[in-house]
């Protein structure tokens, strides 16, 4: 069936088509955002483990 609709509905098949890839492709910038925050609270909590470790070491 989906033969027949692309055959019979080029155009809107190719919108159709066209949205649903717009749609995952935002799904991936959306996860590609949250995980760029995540990484940066991780950087500071490391930044915070690596000077409390020099403080213990040095004292």
């Amino acid at each position: 069936m989906a033969e027949e609709f692309e055959k019979l509905h080029p155009i809107l098949n190719e919108i159709t088509r066209t949205f649903t890839q717009l749609y995952e492709r935002q799904k991936d910038v959306d996860t590609l955002e949250k995980l760029i925050k995540l990484e940066a609270i991780l950087k500071v909590k490391l930044d915070e483990i690596q000077a409390v470790r020099a403080k213990v070491e040095n004292d």
